[in-house]
């Protein structure tokens, strides 16, 4: 338990001490004056008028000496007070912190620049006033509960508050330390509070929790692309075999024969398992490629065709193509892929009627569009977006959505490789996803892809 604050718990002492060194002074100096000037008073002078007159005289004389002595100890205890007063009030204003100090009513009996700024009134209009007087009865309220639970406890107590300060209208996070004030007879004097903006701190933190996040995500993605990487070369070589056994066999087979559809039966397995080994190698970055200046105007429009019937009558499929839009350097085959793979998406998001948006554009990006885009770089992009208007989805899962065989669709309508063949793509080509979505609200993903 921290000890409470005294103010000046040895003042008292002190002052008394001091006192009575001017009483004991003034008293021997008087009584000196008095004995030794009688005396050589009544040595000096017989007349009785002339002593009477010299007597009048030295009284005033002692007043005089008297008041100028009262006036030399008064004027230096006064600059001594208020120079310690300055070099208070210096301290006080200099510290960046709220500082204030409340009696135990809550009636505030001084406070600093910085706690000026919280009100936006200077600490004269502030004193002998309460924090009803200046902030919402809720905000008040809970002020003076937390006064309340540091006399209750007797010891120092540490909370942190969301302020608004009344001089700027700037919000801020502050974590307040706040401790009972004592005298030296022991009894309570009020609350000191100290507030420090932590809001720069409070930031950070998240930012730091974020970027953490980021690079675990990161981390996990590129071990999963590794090993599907692994896995999807070996699977296929045991598909080549597969494929070339049941092709001979076939080649061979008289077309009369019966067990040609068993053979028929094993290519088509082959043929889709290599399609999903193909998937998994874009998601690994492995699929071998073939890059060339691409517009995705031209490659968009030429895939309407396709993707209209990819998403059926009762979906609208807009598409918005951005005029002088920049190439950008990459195989044509894999945007068919991205494109397909996110309107494929797009599309099962959507019960009954609905619209999917196409639109692209040209984007610079800088380091502020960087801190909130993991992995991308500063400078000029294409963006191709894909918004649908679908159930959307819960943050949690928006989360994982990249990972393979990761799906939020009924068993038996899709693989989980969609959405991570388009993250391993657009990884390829040095780009960046985005997806933002929210529960009832539909989807929105943007690839940007450099400007070649």
């Amino acid at each position: 338990m921290s000890e409470p604050i005294q103010i000046h718990p040895k003042g008292s002492a002190s002052s008394t001490a001091g006192a009575l060194r001017v009483v004991f002074l003034y008293a021997g100096f008087s009584g000196l004056w008095i004995l030794l000037s009688d005396r050589v008073v009544a040595a000096l002078f017989q007349d009785p008028a002339a002593m009477t007159l010299v007597s009048i005289l030295k009284g005033w004389f002692f007043v005089a000496v008297t008041a100028i002595m009262l006036f030399v100890m008064v004027r230096r205890l006064v600059d001594k007070v208020a120079s310690r007063e300055a070099r208070l009030q210096s301290l006080l204003r200099a510290i960046p912190d709220l500082v204030w100090l409340k009696d135990p009513e809550g009636v505030y009996l001084g406070c600093n620049r910085a706690f000026e700024r919280f009100f936006g009134a200077k600490e004269a209009a502030i004193l002998g006033k309460t924090d009803h007087d200046f902030v919402s009865r809720e905000q008040a309220d809970f002020f003076r509960q937390k006064d309340r639970e540091v006399l209750a406890a007797g010891e120092t107590r540490v909370n942190e508050e969301w302020v608004t300060l009344a001089e700027t209208g700037q919000k801020i996070l502050l974590e307040t330390l706040k401790t009972p004030m004592y005298d030296v007879e022991g009894r309570l004097t009020g609350v000191l509070g100290i507030g420090r903006d932590i809001t720069e701190h409070h930031r950070m933190v998240a930012e730091q929790s974020r970027l953490e996040s980021q690079l675990q995500q990161a981390q996990k993605m590129e071990l999963v692309g590794r090993f599907a990487g692994s896995v999807a070369h070996d699977y296929n070589n045991m598909l080549g075999v597969i494929l070339a056994n049941a092709d001979l066999a076939l080649y061979q087979m008289p077309q009369v024969q019966a067990e040609r559809k068993y053979l028929e039966e094993i290519q088509r397995a082959a043929r889709h398992s290599a399609n999903l080994t193909r998937q998994l190698l874009a998601f690994a970055r492995r699929q071998p490629v073939e890059p060339c200046l691409l517009d995705l105007n031209s490659a968009v429009t030429g895939m309407r065709g396709v993707l209209g019937r990819l998403v059926g009558p009762e979906i609208q499929l807009a598409w918005t193509a951005a005029p002088g839009l920049w190439e950008v350097r990459m195989d044509p085959t894999q945007l068919d892929q991205v494109l397909t793979n996110l309107v494929v998406n797009a599309r099962d998001a959507i019960t009954g009627r609905g619209r999917i948006e196409v639109v692209t554009a040209n984007r610079s990006l800088d380091e502020t569009d960087c801190a909130t885009l993991p992995e991308a770089r500063p400078g000029d992009h294409v963006c191709l977006s894909v918004a649908d208007s679908g159930c959307g989805m819960a943050p949690e899962l928006a989360e994982r959505i990249f990972e393979p065989f990761f799906t939020t669709k009924p068993a038996g309508r899709g693989t989980g490789l969609g959405l991570a063949t388009v993250h391993g793509i657009v990884k390829q080509n040095h780009g960046v996803i985005q997806v933002e979505s929210e529960p009832g609200k539909g989807t929105t993903f943007r690839v940007y892809f450099p400007r070649a």
